[in-house]
């Protein structure tokens, strides 16, 4: 019996039994539309997890896998090119079976929308390079960044002050060297509170942190 493409409702243009091939439809239908059934592959829900790698497709044709996730071919071909439209919803992030790159999921249980990069390892991705995020209700901005995040090159190292000579009593060359040192600790503190709050700011107006009570 011929079947409408690229579906599977049967054709009942002239048929000899109508309402019978009009009943399967419904029940195809219902499967399919009510069910959610993955889409059929020679008879029977295909197990690919990921969009069809084999067989001809048409234009804006639907696919959906054995996970649930739904594709829209947007080239026809054999297979032809597609993409993913929902994710699947999953209690757990999936670890077997082959699941192409960049494969999206929802788990339900976490409440997270993840990304397959390969070998089962599954990503979560906020933003992106040039997108605005925002959090707690605060306004979407773009990636806070600027001088003052600078990472800070610490002048006084460790042991820098007690490792002075000072004698008893201490000569002006020893509390020069000490006032030295100890500028150079003011300096760091100072270049340090700089980077603390450009963070701050940072945290602050992107709603990660409120700042205050």
């Amino acid at each position: 019996m011929a079947t409408i493409t690229p579906g599977r409702l049967l054709d009942v243009n002239n048929a000899a039994d109508f309402v019978a091939l009009t009943q399967t439809n419904f029940e195809i239908l219902t499967a399919e539309v009510f069910k959610q059934e993955a889409t059929y592959v020679s008879g029977v829900p295909t197990t690919t997890i990921g969009p069809p790698t084999t067989g001809s497709h048409v234009l804006n044709e639907l696919w959906k896998d054995a996970l649930g996730a739904m594709f829209k071919c947007t080239a026809a071909g054999t297979p032809g090119t597609w993409k993913q439209m929902l994710p699947a919803a999953v209690t757990a992030d999936p670890s077997s079976g082959s699941i192409p790159t960049g494969y999206l999921i929802l788990n339900v249980t976490q409440g997270t929308l993840k990304r397959h990069a390969g070998s089962y390892a599954w990503q979560t991705a906020i933003g992106t390079a040039t997108g605005k995020v925002g959090f707690w209700g605060a306004p979407p901005i773009t990636q806070p960044s600027g001088a003052e995040q600078a990472a800070v090159a610490l002048a006084n190292t460790d042991g820098a002050i007690t490792s002075l000579v000072v004698s008893d009593p201490p000569t002006q060359l020893e509390i020069q060297a000490l006032r030295d040192k100890c500028e150079e600790l003011a300096d760091d503190v100072r270049s340090l509170s700089t980077l603390v709050h450009a963070l701050r700011t940072a945290l602050i107006n992107s709603g990660l942190i409120k700042g205050g009570a």
